[in-house]
Order: structure tokens, then sequence, then C-alpha cells
């Protein structure tokens, strides 16, 4: 009989360090490795038992000892004083982790920190006065933390931090207990309650062990407890609904990437084979995603536009089909199967061609398109009786010489000009020429072609500025020397000035 009393004891002890070792995810070999510099799998008695406070565990001097003796080995191995078996001892703790259901059976025992669970099953109110004075205590704790803003978390949040076990830290890390003693000892409103109050909250809120629950009593009056927070005024972003329609909701998210790949000259074959190593043209969404990041074509597109692209070129396995996404943008620049037809004639990309990519005008009725060739026919005649160059204004604003200034900026302008124009003139010139996708940038280069277009002549040196070199050729009248030559000499090789 007192083997199997000493076996259940063992069993009882075995599930209370199983019970504290789950949650905290302790390894028990740690404890005894420095009692076993051989590593051998035992040590001494006195060395299991430092081992086990070390874990945590408060024992008895005659539990430990009776866990000692359960795992003391004898054979002729086995020398004296390292006969206790920690490796077997760590092996049944560690069975916790390998088995789900003691897992599960573990979880419903551990203490819960939602208001009153923490309550005692074996607390029983002596008769309803009793009852009444305690709900009466609990009632002025919340009114006392109410009015003097006081709370009772950070009150014994210092008392229970500690990782490891000492005299003054008797409970587990933010395990929400403390000692009786410690409850009484930081307790906040000792004079406004008697000490037969704060045992009565003792008794309620205390744990099998003896501990007093402390974050119970905070939930609980948490409830009843305002906001702590002092209240400051605030601003909350409210966007006011945008009815505006663009020249992009139009077109589709392919011709927006074919006028981008046109306007930088870019190759797109060559960075999606770089995710098709076995070039079957497929890839996967993601890697479409990192493509047009490398190029930097995400910008350009969000993502109803992305969603919209994988719906078209997205097959029955969930890959991306590049190799036909690729074709459709490449007749930006040529035709496929040209080397077929060696006679066919393929046009440049012109401006037309890239302006999906430069460009996102807002729709307007007709009605604001005639107020706004009113306004600029206004600002148009101001600039030639005052002989004033608008550009040098713009200029100034426009450091990264973009083409583009804020709504705010063009705003400034006007006002130094004094062009005399109110908010609606001003909201009809930026709904023309907010060409940006956005109301605030403000297009002033296609501003100033429309209300001061250069002259024919000075147009004509900016042409011929801008152009590309050409060499001097001499007319077909005169040889390489410079000398007339023969009407009958002349031919289509001296034409070339070749002599």
């Amino acid at each position: 009989m007192m083997f199997d009393d000493s076996n259940e004891v063992v069993a009882e002890l075995m599930h209370k360090i199983q019970l504290h070792v789950m949650p905290r995810r302790v390894r028990c070999r740690e404890f005894f490795n420095d009692f076993d510099p051989l590593r051998h799998g035992r040590c001494s008695e006195a060395n299991f038992a430092r081992a086990i406070g070390n874990l945590g565990m408060r024992f008895s001097e005659a539990e430990t000892k009776l866990l000692s003796e359960h795992f003391t080995e004898y054979g002729p191995r086995v020398s004296k004083p390292s006969v206790v078996n920690y490796m077997h001892f760590c092996t049944e703790v560690d069975k916790i982790f390998a088995n789900e259901d003691l897992q599960e059976n573990m979880r419903s025992t551990f203490m819960s920190a939602s208001p009153g669970s923490t309550v005692m099953s074996s607390f029983v109110a002596n008769d309803i006065e009793e009852e009444e004075r305690f709900l009466h205590i609990l009632h002025r704790l919340a009114a006392l933390c109410k009015a003097k803003g006081v709370e009772i978390k950070p009150l014994y949040t210092d008392v229970d931090r500690s990782t490891t076990s000492s005299p003054s830290m008797l409970n587990p890390r933010r395990g929400g207990k403390v000692t009786r003693q410690q409850f009484k000892r930081n307790f906040p409103f000792k004079k406004e309650m008697t000490d037969s109050d704060i045992e009565l909250l003792c008794d309620k809120y205390a744990t099998k062990s003896g501990d007093v629950h402390y974050m119970a009593i905070h939930n609980e009056i948490s409830e009843v407890l305002p906001d702590p927070s002092q209240p400051f005024p605030t601003s909350p972003l409210h966007l006011r609904p945008d009815d505006t329609e663009w020249t992009h909701a139009s077109i589709s998210v392919v011709q927006r990437i074919q006028a981008k790949v046109v306007e930088k000259r870019i190759r797109l074959k060559e960075q999606f084979q770089d995710f098709d190593a076995l070039r079957k043209g497929t890839c996967t969404p993601g890697q479409v995603k990192a493509v047009f990041t490398i190029l930097n074509l995400s910008k350009e597109i969000d993502r109803n536009d992305f969603e919209s692209l994988l719906s078209m070129f997205l097959q029955d396995d969930g890959l991306f089909n590049y190799q036909a996404f690729v074709e459709e943008v490449d007749k930006g620049f040529t035709r496929k199967g040209l080397e077929l037809d060696p006679l066919a004639n393929v046009e440049m990309p012109s401006p037309e061609h890239t302006s999906p990519a430069r460009r996102n005008t807002m729709r307007l009725s007709p009605s604001k398109i005639a107020k706004t060739s009113r306004v600029e026919l206004k600002i148009r005649s101001l600039v030639r009786q005052r002989r004033c160059e608008m550009k040098p204004m713009f200029t100034d604003f426009d450091k990264a010489n973009r083409g583009y200034v804020t709504r705010i900026q063009f705003h400034r302008i006007v006002s130094i000009m004094n062009m005399d124009l109110d908010e609606k003139s001003i909201g009809y010139l930026c709904n023309t020429y907010c060409d940006f996708g956005n109301h605030s940038d403000f297009n002033y280069k296609r501003f100033l072609t429309s209300i001061d277009p250069p002259a024919r002549d000075v147009e004509t040196a900016m042409m011929e500025m801008t152009s590309p070199f050409m060499a001097f050729r001499p007319k077909v009248y005169f040889n390489g020397r410079g000398k007339v030559m023969a009407k009958s000499s002349s031919s289509p090789m001296l034409s070339t000035g070749i002599w």
C-alpha cells in the first residue's frame, strides 16, 4: 500500500511540474547540465533538489526526496553520489509537449484572467448579509478607483514580473497573482477600508494555492470605470466624394502599360524570362508584380487594374501567360511576323501613342469647355496688351523642371500678375490643365502653349535647334572643288558631291 501511495504522490508531483513547464516552454534538461559535466545523465540527490528549485517548483523536502528516490538507479555502473537519473525525469516531463490530448486537458485547468473565473469554488458566503457586504466593498473599491484615478493592475505588476523564483517574487511572470501579504502591502486604500474588508477581498479572490488573483479584481472594476485617457480634440479625415471622370477610366490597362513601355523603351520579355527558366511562357501572379516593381510600372496601375489584367491573361492552371501579354504590348513597336512581309511599312510611335502614359485629363461637358475658352481668351488678350511673359513666373515655382505647379501656386501666379480671375475661372482652367490624374498638378507648359504661343520664326528656330545634325551638302551644279559642272557630265553619282 505504501508503494502505491508513493507512486500516486509522484504522479501528482509530475503533473504539477508539467503544469508549470508547458505554458512557459521550459527545458528541464538545461537546469541539470551544470551538475553533470561528464553528461552521463545522472546527478546527486542534493543537486537534483537544487535543479528542481531552479526550475521554479516549490516542493517540500519530503516531496523532493520522494521524487529523487523514484528516479534513483541501482547497478554496477552507477557510482555514488550521482545516482539520480535526471534524463529519465526530463523525458517523463517532456512527454507533455508530444501529447496533444494531455495539453488539452491541462489547458482546461489553467487559471483564466476573466472576471469571476478566479473565485475559489470552495468559497461559500456565510449569509446574505455577508454577500451584500462583499458587493458593497467591491462597489466602494470601484468608486474610490474612479474618484482618485487609481488602477489596480499597475500596483502589482512589479511583484509578479520576475523570470526566476525569489523570496519577494513567488509567482510566475505576468500570472496575475500575488501572495496575500503582497496584496495587503500594496493595497492603495488602507485608510478608507478596514482590515476585515481587505481580508474579505482576499478570501473572495483567492486561488487554490492561497494567492490572490488581482487581475480578476482589476477586470471587474474596469467594467464600470470610464476610459482613463483624457479626452482631446480630434479632426478625422473625411474625404469628399469625387465624381470626376478621367480619361484613364475608358482606356484599358494594357493600353496604358503599352504607352508607358513605348515612352520608356522598356523590354518586357527579358524581365519575365528571369522567372521562367524552362521558357514555358508562364509565371505566377506574384512574379508579375515583381516584374512591374522592377520596371517601375507598379505605380501606374492600382489593385483593380491588376485584377483585370490577371483576368485577361490568367490560364486555367492559375499561371499568368506573359508571352501573350508581351506580344500584345509589343504591338506599339512592331508587328508580329514582320520578317515574312519585307515590303510592309511600320510607323514609328508618335506622341499620341504615349499620351495615355503621360496624360490623364478630366472629361468636361461642352458648357465647361466653352467657359474655359472664354477665360483663356481673356488671359490671352491681357498678355498681348501688357506684353508680359508668364513662363518665368512658373519656372520660379518649378525647380525640378517637371512642367507642373500646384493649384495653389497657379492661383498665386495669377494674383501676382493681376489677371483679375475669380475662383470659378481658376477652377475651369484647373479642370482643363490638371492632366496628371489629380486636382492639384497644373500643367503650365500646355497652358502657356495655348495662352502665349511663340511666333512662327521663333518656333522654326527652336525646331532647327532641337532637330538632329545634318552635314553640308553642295548643290548638284558644283563638283567637290566648287567648280561648275558641265551639263553633259552631271550624273546621279555627281549629285552626291563625289568627284
